[in-house]
Order: structure tokens, then C-alpha cells, then sequence
């Protein structure tokens, strides 16, 4: 073989390389893709598949707690017609949470949608538990990590980050799983957090088993608020003071003994 035949192969061979490497790159994780997917759609909550007994022959582990056992609920079940790789769409996993046949729990996304497309793209794949080669997950943070909103204010974004052990990182916000202590808040799939009325509220947000908490106070103007500077006579007099102080509240007076002790 001369030179340039050579070179013509290496170059080819080295392209097919790279070609295989990135369709590699690209293939869903089961571990970090699949299962985030399974909270973010509310397939193993409490209410649903999460359930100790399960749903319908179904059971997951609650909040993804225990990934392998999912694996096999989702590949080995129900004679492993869950998942079917040589048709992926017919895959229960796929035709239930569309409503493409009854499923209890509605409608938990819609075919073709981006949580449609990447589920049927691990299937047809071969529907593969990556634990050995997925990097495990070091810890996750969200920002705003606290805020105040002051009327007219009534909306927040939050952003969320995962951070990996192989020290990859990731923007988890249209995936990460968003509880709020306040059912007046109302918070989208995308972490825009919204209040209707005035409150503190923590929002949860979860990611495999990672979460971290977002405190946010939404207030009234108050324009005319002016504090007052009291005297603190403690520690804990210093802590309440900055929170009255950030919420725009003046403190109470201070009360007297008949009062304190009644």
C-alpha cells in the first residue's frame, strides 16, 4: 500500500472513530438520564409507582432511592414488556405515561416530547444499565439559594447545576424535581417559582439523590418602612432582628413583665 492509500485509510478510520465516540457520548444514561426522567414525570413518587405495594403490578423505589431495582422493574417485568427494543414504541413504558393505552395516573408526557424522545432512545438502544461507566453524582446547587421579593415582585427563576465526580457538570433545571412548603407557590418544570400571595416559602429541589433548599420570602412594599434599630441584648435577638430587618417588618415593642408572664 503506497503512502497516500495509507494516509486516505488512517484518516478514514480515525473519522469512523470519532463518529463512533460521539454517537457514544450522546446515548442516554440510564442512571443519570433515565431515572432523573422517572421523578421529573412523577413515576416513583409516594402517590404513584413509588408507593410501597406500587401501582398496577408496577412498583418503583420511592424517589429513585434504589436505581437497581428499577433497572430490573423496568427490563424484567411483566415478561420485559415494559421495554421492547426492537419496537420501542410499543414499550408499556412509553404507551402508558402518553395515554396511548389506560393509565391510572394520566397523561405524564406527551409523545414525542423531549422525556417521549429520550426514553425511546435508551430503549432502542438496547435499554442498557450503564453502573459501571455513568459518573456518579457529587452534589448539586441551585441560585438563587434565597431571595426576597419585594411587591411588585411575584416571580423567581431558579437554576440548577449538578455536579459530577468525574468533574463534569450539568444544567439540571428543566430536569431537576421542584417541591414547594407553600401550596400557594406554584413552580413550572422549569423552575419558575411564582407566589399569588405574600409568604416564605422553601422550595426543594431534587436531583437523583442530591436536593438542596431555595428560601424565598415574598412581601409587601411597605415604602414608609424605616427600622427602627432596637437594642439587641443576644445572639438570638441579632438573628431575629436580620430577619425582621429583610422582610421590612418592624419588631414588636418590647412588653412588660405582666405581659411576658401572662
Amino acid at each position: 500500500m503506497n503512502h497516500s492509500l495509507a494516509a486516505r485509510a488512517f484518516v478514514a478510520l480515525a473519522l469512523v472513530a470519532l463518529v463512533l465516540s460521539s454517537a457514544r457520548a450522546e446515548s442516554a444514561s440510564f442512571r443519570n438520564d433515565i431515572m432523573p426522567l422517572l421523578s421529573m414525570a412523577g413515576c416513583n413518587a409516594g402517590a404513584c409507582h413509588g408507593n410501597a405495594n406500587g401501582k398496577a403490578s408496577f412498583k418503583l423505589s420511592l424517589r429513585g432511592e434504589n436505581p437497581d431495582l428499577d433497572f430490573l422493574a423496568l427490563t424484567r417485568d411483566q415478561f420485559a414488556r415494559r421495554v421492547d427494543p426492537l419496537a420501542p414504541e410499543q414499550s408499556l413504558i412509553l404507551l402508558k405515561p402518553t395515554t396511548a393505552i389506560a393509565h391510572e395516573g394520566g397523561q405524564r408526557f406527551k409523545k414525542n416530547s423531549a422525556e417521549y424522545n429520550l426514553l425511546k432512545s435508551w430503549i432502542a438502544e438496547g435499554a442498557a444499565d450503564d453502573l459501571a461507566t455513568a459518573p456518579a453524582l457529587d452534589h448539586i446547587e441551585a441560585t438563587p439559594s434565597e431571595q426576597v421579593l419585594i411587591e411588585p415582585a411575584s416571580q423567581v427563576q431558579i437554576h440548577a447545576r449538578a455536579y459530577f465526580k468525574n468533574s463534569a457538570e450539568r444544567d439540571i433545571t428543566s430536569t431537576a424535581v421542584y417541591e414547594s412548603s407553600n401550596p400557594s407557590v406554584k413552580i413550572s418544570a422549569n423552575g419558575l417559582v411564582e407566589s399569588a400571595s405574600f409568604g416564605e416559602a422553601t422550595i426543594l429541589v431534587r436531583f437523583l439523590n442530591q436536593q438542596v433548599p431555595v428560601r424565598l420570602a415574598f412581601i409587601p412594599a411597605r415604602p414608609n418602612f424605616k427600622w427602627s434599630r432596637p437594642r439587641e441584648n443576644n445572639f438570638i435577638d441579632r438573628a431575629i432582628f436580620a430577619k425582621l430587618r429583610s422582610l421590612r417588618t418592624a419588631p414588636s415593642p418590647q412588653a412588660g413583665d405582666e405581659i411576658f408572664l401572662r
